[in-house]
């Protein structure tokens, strides 16, 4: 059986390129998960950070939420979202799927900072789930 992968990645205007993420991308997946037989899935978009309504965006979430998505890969939490809250909304719906992110940049891991928003929010908030 073929593990779904997908790999999201955004650029702005002045970025373009996808191109240059997809072998990172697959190889920062083939370190965590060795060689395996994958589908592979590709949502691009070109859009701010903070644009909430990017379409591949939302394709993504809805392909994770319909269980249509194993591992999804990106360059890092950045690329992701730029606001906290949209962050926290989109890691959310992977861990309730169980779909781990992979980032290519270590640095920028986004289940890292997914957890450490999560500690903050138990910790000052005294709970465990929203912004």
């Amino acid at each position: 059986m073929k593990m779904q992968v997908a790999y999201y990645y955004r650029t702005t205007h002045r970025d373009h390129g996808y191109e240059k993420y997809v072998e990172p991308g697959r190889e920062a997946f083939r370190r965590r998960y060795g060689k395996r037989t994958v589908e592979e899935h590709f949502f691009w978009d070109e859009a701010s950070g903070i644009d909430a309504n990017r379409k591949a965006f939302r394709q993504l979430i809805e392909e994770i939420q319909a269980g249509h998505v194993r591992v999804v890969v990106t360059r890092d939490a950045t690329m992701i979202a730029r606001d906290w809250r949209q962050f926290f909304e989109f890691m959310e719906s992977c861990d309730k799927a169980g779909v781990p992110v992979i980032c290519i940049n270590e640095d920028g891991d986004a289940g890292k900072q997914y957890e450490c928003v999560k500690r903050f929010v138990t910790e000052y908030f005294g709970r465990e789930k929203g912004l």
